[in-house]
């Protein structure tokens, strides 16, 4: 009993220490950046007693340590890093980083969604893709791929699920389904050929997606494509902060 109680104390004592490591190199880190906000670049920011930040301009209350755990959950996001890998490397509880990509992919997919808004009209072709994780096409996703000033944009179509009642066999809808698809290509080497390539290989990473989540997964391998890893970092510590 006692044994038990001293390992409790020593993981907790530990976990003291690492926080005020972390505590001291953040601040050592951001050092350059604790002249201003990190929310609105304001110069007014103050230090509080219990080591946070406040800025006298949008009044926002903050933390350097939690600021440089969110900096490198985003860092290991964009580095492909599971849940798993990700909280064990961190040391941080599974649950915590597995909430953070969950609202890192809806953040993206918003991200996403309205740059094409703005970008729609320059699109000069697009084609479509079913996505299947097995032999039951009445499950895949079914999706368009847009190319346009060399990046990639997806929009999810209807689900397939409509054609359950299909009268012909699976095979027959398949044909029916790629002699309907809807396509615009210019050439048969079209980076949406090679956005398709990569997603299949991202999406193996996963044991599997839920159909419901399937569209999040689709839009950060779209992000992932379409900007480099260092650029993924800005933005989406961009996005998070706002």
């Amino acid at each position: 009993m006692l044994s038990k109680s001293l390992k409790s104390i020593a993981v907790i004592i530990n976990k003291a220490i690492y926080s005020i490591i972390k505590l001291l190199i953040s601040y050592i880190l951001l050092g350059l950046k604790m002249n201003t906000c990190s929310y609105c670049n304001s110069k007014q920011i103050y230090i509080l007693k219990n080591g946070h930040i406040k800025c006298g301009a949008c009044k926002r209350k903050y933390s350097l340590l939690k600021l440089q755990r969110d900096k490198e959950i985003i860092h290991a996001f964009c580095s492909d890093l599971n849940v798993l890998t990700a909280s064990k490397e961190l040391h941080l509880n599974y649950v915590t980083v597995q909430r953070r990509y969950k609202e890192f992919r809806s953040l993206i997919t918003e991200f996403l969604d309205e740059d094409h808004h703005i970008k729609e009209q320059k699109s000069n072709e697009f084609d479509e893709y079913i996505y299947m994780k097995n032999d039951n096409i009445y499950m895949a996703q079914n999706f368009l791929t847009y190319h346009y000033e060399n990046s990639i944009y997806n929009l999810m179509l209807p689900s397939l699920y409509r054609y359950r009642t299909f009268s012909k066999s699976e095979e027959d809808l398949s044909k029916f389904l790629f002699l309907n698809r809807i396509s615009k290509l210019e050439s048969k080497n079209s980076l949406i050929n090679d956005f398709w390539d990569f997603l299949e290989n991202f999406l193996k990473q996963f044991k599997g997606v839920n159909s419901a989540n399937f569209v999040y997964y689709l839009k950060e391998a779209e992000f992932k494509f379409n900007y480099e890893k260092k650029t993924q970092e800005e933005i989406l510590l961009k996005l998070y902060l706002s």
